[in-house]
């Protein structure tokens, strides 16, 4: 068995102790012997299972401690996403262990990580705090992948359907419109078309990249602003582009859960947004009635509050990243100051969450049926708030509180 916390391995990972050429990644639950390529000043790793956590581990405390022919080494640790830096690392590994070795064990790699054994931590620069560093590589690897697979995922269309329905309800005159974390730019596109400006902001360069791509492809690039920034970053954007700078904003599915912590969010919002704009958030729920239900049925009654840390950890969930689960009345709290509640409903509450869409392969064919059942109920009573996500519409204050302490 594994060492407790250290989660699933590949089966060449736990059945390599006998061989010579490996090193050991020292964890405080334990170490685990893996293959690896060195340079002078540089170890890289690959992770072949999606599902393995010891890659997680490593990135989210941003170092790596290893131990090679019996020396002990420590570095600073980082995802490779760019294609042609994974190319030459896969090619350093072919080389080591032969086109058969490799195939088998790095046919089909997930994660590319490297150990910098003379980086310094600590920089005064945001983007090299581990977390960041972290978020930013994630993203600018998925990019390449992130609307496959959403089309791939029957509940992620219905996501994107109900989030772009309701923007086009909030906003149906062309504005100037914020958006925090806009991936692909599957709901900016729509807005572009239907001639609103947007500014969006995403933390993945090469997400914006994409999202350029689309609308300069469709002929309404130049409706289309772009600028890399952290959604708790959002404050530099005051200096940038004024108070009540813009009509109407968003985010949803993503950006907001990424943050730990709300509260700065809110007064930078504030400040950006015009009184009586509207902001439309979608947000990873605390509390899911499908998921708590099949946990129930399941008999995992351990799982059933799972979400209710608050923290969806990496490598437990359906987030390669830790993922911050709000219900709605704490979402609400870290924006009251600055604006009311408006709108809420909950999406999808009778459907599974995308991560268990096999549900809705016995389900095809009603799921028709079943989608416009879900989008009623989640509008009602207690279900508003019990759905895998939640969509709240918020508006600004006419004239919010002055900006307190934080």
């Amino acid at each position: 068995m594994d060492p407790p916390g250290i989660g699933t391995r590949t089966f060449h990972e736990r059945h390599m102790t006998a061989q010579p050429d490996l090193l050991d990644l020292l964890l405080p639950e334990g170490q685990i012997p893996l293959r690896f390529v060195q340079e002078p000043t540089e170890i890289f790793l690959v992770a072949s299972d999606p599902l393995a956590v010891w890659p997680v581990d490593v990135l989210r405390s941003g170092t790596a401690r290893v131990r090679v022919s019996g020396s002990t080494l420590e570095g600073a640790a980082t995802l490779l996403s760019a294609p042609k830096d994974r190319a030459r690392v896969l090619a350093l590994f072919r080389s080591k262990y032969g086109e058969a070795a490799h195939r088998a064990w790095f046919g089909r790699p997930d994660r590319v990580l490297r150990i910098d054994l003379v980086a310094t931590q600590g920089q005064e620069d945001p983007s090299q705090d581990p977390y960041r560093r972290w978020l930013i590589a994630e993203f600018d690897g998925l990019a390449s992948i992130y609307d496959e697979q959403i089309s791939n995922n029957r509940i992620n269309r219905l996501l994107r359907e109900r989030s772009s329905r309701l923007l086009a309800e909030s906003f149906r005159l062309p504005c100037h419109l914020l958006e925090i974390g806009c991936g692909t730019g599957m709901e900016t596109i729509p807005l572009l078309e239907m001639g609103h400006e947007v500014l969006c902001v995403d933390i993945s360069e090469r997400m914006l990249e994409i999202v350029r791509a689309k609308a300069s492809a469709l002929g309404v690039g130049e409706r289309l602003r772009t600028r890399k920034l952290a959604a708790s970053d959002l404050s530099a954007l005051e200096a940038e582009h004024g108070l009540g700078a813009f009509e109407g904003g968003y985010s949803t599915y993503g950006a907001l859960n990424c943050e730990p912590d709300l509260r700065p969010i809110s007064p930078a919002l504030g400040a950006l947004l015009r009184p009586r704009a509207r902001f439309l958030a979608g947000v990873l729920n605390r509390w899911c009635l499908f998921e708590m239900m099949a946990d129930a049925v399941s008999g995992r009654f351990r799982e059933m509050r799972g979400r209710a840390r608050g923290s969806v950890r990496a490598g437990s969930s359906r987030f390669r990243v830790d993922a911050y689960a709000y219900s709605p009345n704490e979402f609400l709290r870290c924006f009251a100051g600055e604006f009311t509640v408006e709108w809420l409903e909950g999406v999808p509450v009778l459907l599974p969450p995308p991560d268990r869409a096999k549900y809705v392969e016995r389900l095809s064919r009603h799921f028709d049926l079943l989608a416009r059942w879900d989008e009623k109920i989640g509008r009602r009573g207690p279900f508003r708030s019990l759905g895998d996500y939640f969509l709240m519409v918020l508006t600004r204050r006419d004239a919010p509180p002055p900006h307190r302490a934080l």
